[in-house]
């Protein structure tokens, strides 16, 4: 039986934690012994746990970078990889890619993969920070094994900044099972929301590179011609305050909600009549998949892997970044238009059934772990 550990900086519920429950889940039942690790606690190990695999909660391993932290957090990684001698190392998200990467080499890990989730160097940051991560990136990328890009967008990310070589490089796209959709009004009546109203959504953890004070910037615009409109974010994060300010300041407070964290927040996606996605970067986020399938017309900005999953005005609507006024121009187009957004949506389902199955993701990536 082969050992895989599954390691990630954060434990929160994001994209990345989201594809190593799925990788964990399927490879544990077919006999592996599996093991996630993250930095401190939360929903990933919690959920890992309920799923009967083994969980690590790692004290030294956080987001932002502290040379201290970090220091102790690789020697952290190479205490559990000498407890644990995994025989492959899948490491997911920048931090833990770059300090897992050195720790493993230097446990001898004879196997380490790494899972490309959008390069942290396109977030907006200052440019020497970019160029910090640019480069711990090509460092740690000699002492990985096999990266996985879940969009083609970071595989050539990679080549063109020479992180890796191209036969290291493979481009695996994220897949989904099957969502157990809540019906819309069980849905709408549990987050609390009108019967009848038009709701806007999205869910999302509140960091920067969201872009939500750009979707409470069209949220305004949108209001001024469709006054009826509701939009409703599920999620939680470091930028809630400043959000909730900016929506008091534009005056929404009864057209904008943030509902908060829910758990399975993807079960409550029938409540929208239309999902909205401001993210100024990302890989190949699970949540828009998860919205495909569910049938929902999508505005999305057109960013990262996203067109790899979005092509305008076939299965949704693809925006400029950072451009709160045309955002809201599409949001008013396919509120208004209910033939086209009906007719976005049905093919968006289709497309996340044929594109984008979770068996197809798995299936690659055991190629990936063969090679």
């Amino acid at each position: 039986m082969k050992k895989i550990l599954y390691l990630v900086t954060q434990s929160e519920l994001g994209g990345a934690q989201h594809y190593i429950l799925d990788l964990a889940q399927h490879f544990s039942q077919q006999g592996y012994v599996v093991a996630v690790a993250a930095g401190e606690n939360g929903p990933l190990l919690e959920q890992a746990a309920a799923q009967n695999l083994a969980i690590h909660r790692l004290k030294h391993l956080i987001r932002a970078i502290n040379p201290i932290q970090d220091w102790l957090a690789f020697w952290e990684l190479k205490r559990l990889f000498d407890q644990i001698k995994p025989d492959i190392l899948h490491l997911n998200s920048s931090k833990a890619g770059v300090l897992g990467a050195l720790a493993g080499k230097n446990a001898g890990i004879k196997k380490i993969i790494y899972t490309v989730h959008g390069f942290v160097f396109n977030e907006p940051m200052p440019v020497w920070k970019k160029k910090l991560y640019l480069w711990a990136e090509k460092f740690s990328g000699r002492y990985k094994d096999r990266l996985i890009c879940v969009s083609e967008f970071d595989r050539r990310t990679a080549l063109k900044n020479k992180i890796a070589p191209d036969e290291k490089l493979v481009t695996i796209r994220n897949g989904i099972k099957k969502v157990n959709f809540l019906p819309r009004d069980k849905a709408r009546s549990t987050l609390g929301l009108a019967p009848e109203a038009a709701i806007v959504g999205t869910v999302t953890n509140f960091y920067a590179t969201k872009g939500l004070p750009d979707l409470i910037t069209a949220a305004q615009i949108v209001i001024k011609q469709l006054p009826a409109v509701m939009f409703v974010v599920i999620g939680d994060g470091e930028q809630r305050r400043r959000l909730e300010s900016l929506i008091g300041q534009h005056n929404l407070d009864k057209n904008f909600r943030l509902v908060g964290y829910k758990k399975n927040a993807k079960q409550y996606l029938l409540a929208f009549d239309l999902y909205a996605c401001s993210s100024v970067k990302e890989g190949l986020p699970f949540s828009l998949l998860e919205a495909m399938q569910a049938g929902l017309p999508i505005v999305s900005t057109n960013v990262g892997g996203i067109p790899e999953m979005i092509q305008d005005k076939k299965n949704g609507r693809l925006v400029n970044l950072a451009d709160p006024e045309i955002l809201a121009e599409a949001i008013i187009e396919l509120v208004q238009n209910k033939n086209l957004a009906n007719r976005l949506g049905g093919q968006a389902k289709i497309d996340a059934e044929q594109k984008f199955s979770s068996e197809k993701m798995i299936a690659r990536t055991i190629q990936a772990y063969e090679k």
